[in-house]
């Protein structure tokens, strides 16, 4: 999968190497994930932790000190991670992912900000919003941003603005430390050392070139990708940020099942004392949630590959990628989901208390599945419209996709390139 061409920093290491290095801090991401869920993010010896393992950078430009990686990193690494703590996962596949964002704007904004953050962390606010006053050459942003996640230790965030009465956001704002004021305000049961604070910004003054329009930051050819060789900052980036989440998701109900079968193997009955592994529900249950978590990595897996085959053959994404990034993620989300609570529930009163391994892991897989991009009717409903010959309200699938109500192999199989 990884196409290395001669723009690569030569001293990054190789993916295969990143994925060694997540597996071998599990066993320090497992003992400190109570500290993270008690402190509502992640420790600073969790964050040394992951950025000296160098998983910050997989997504940085080379020409800044980056890995510039293929696309898919992320997910096999994020997935060995949250296997251990899924917080750490989300900081690490979710997260440090973020540094694409900031390759996207124009190479005085990435010049400036990779020459201030060597070691980048940013966090991204999209719900909520902000104004964006005009102020000579410059802007007057304010506003309050909801969930950014990863805030407490970051360097930098993205947030959504609007300029004018415009319904919907217009810009893409970069914003530096000095310019937020982060609300402490995280008090979720899933993913509880993430750290999801809001912000607010008040009369802050942001020079023009951190500010970028939304059309050409989310379309293909954003201006920064034009100063860097990689097809990941040019890509049309909404089918691909669906993938953020699979390493997580698959991980969390992985390290589910890796815990249940640890402690169950050991669990003798409260009352009379029997062997719990000799119970065929138990083993049959273990194995139906095996199965869900094994299907759910296939679909991940031929996911992330389709999606570093489109962007180094330069092909834009489908219709058909689309409709099939909006149904199947979210269907193999509910499958992780699934599995993890089986496996919470079986365990009695014993995996309900906050220090179960088990029932930790399915909190923070059930959490990311509650993502407003993996609502089900969300995700479901674009499918049946289209088969049934109605627009899906998505330009791509209606007039530049594949023909209305024609019931292709493709949309059930996935795209094939």
């Amino acid at each position: 999968m990884n196409i290395i061409s001669e723009h690569k920093n030569l001293s990054a290491p190789t993916k295969e190497e990143l994925v060694d290095k997540a597996k071998s801090l599990k066993p320090l991401l497992s003992k400190q994930a109570v500290d993270a869920e008690d402190q509502r993010k992640l420790p600073y010896e969790t964050i040394k932790l992951l950025t000296d393992a160098g998983l910050h950078k997989v997504y940085m430009p080379s020409k800044f000190g980056g890995w510039e990686m293929d696309w898919g990193a992320h997910f096999e690494i994020s997935r060995e991670i949250s296997k251990a703590c899924g917080s750490s996962g989300w900081i690490t596949g979710l997260v440090f992912s973020h540094v694409i964002w900031v390759a996207r704007f124009g190479a005085k904004a990435q010049e400036e900000f990779f020459d201030r953050n060597p070691d980048p962390i940013v966090s991204t606010g999209s719900a909520g919003g902000g104004k964006l006053i005009k102020d000579g050459s410059n802007y007057i942003l304010n506003g309050r941003w909801g969930f950014l996640s990863g805030v407490d230790h970051a360097n930098g965030a993205m947030v959504v603005a609007t300029q004018g009465d415009e319904k919907i956001f217009t810009h893409f704002v970069l914003l530096n430390p000095e310019d937020w004021k982060n609300e402490k305000n995280w008090t979720s049961e899933g993913l509880k050392g993430t750290g999801s604070h809001n912000i607010t910004v008040n009369e802050v003054k942001i020079p023009a070139h951190r500010v970028i329009e939304r059309d050409l930051m989310l379309d293909r050819d954003p201006p920064g990708s034009k100063i860097h060789d990689s097809y990941i900052y040019n890509i049309r980036t909404n089918a691909y940020q669906k993938s953020w989440f699979a390493g997580i998701l698959l991980g969390t109900a992985m390290g589910a099942i890796e815990e249940y079968s640890f402690s169950t193997s050991k669990r003798k009955g409260a009352l009379f004392g029997e062997s719990i592994v000799d119970q065929v529900p138990v083993q049959v249950r273990l194995g139906e949630s095996v199965a869900e978590v094994n299907a759910a990595g296939l679909i991940f897996d031929a996911f992330c590959n389709m999606l570093h085959r489109r962007g180094v053959n330069g092909q834009d994404i489908t219709g058909n990628d689309l409709l099939s990034t909006k149904r199947d993620i979210t269907f193999a989300s509910r499958l992780c989901v699934k599995a993890s609570e089986r496996l919470s529930g079986m365990m009695g009163v014993s995996a309900q208390t906050g220090r179960n391994p088990v029932q930790r892991h399915y909190r923070d897989c059930r959490t990311v599945s509650t993502h407003i991009e993996l609502q089900w009717d969300h995700s479901m409903s674009p499918t049946g419209k289209h088969l049934l010959g109605l627009d899906t309200g998505d330009p791509l699938i209606d007039k530049n996709g594949i023909d209305k109500g024609v019931a292709d192999s493709s949309l059930y199989l996935g795209t094939r390139v």
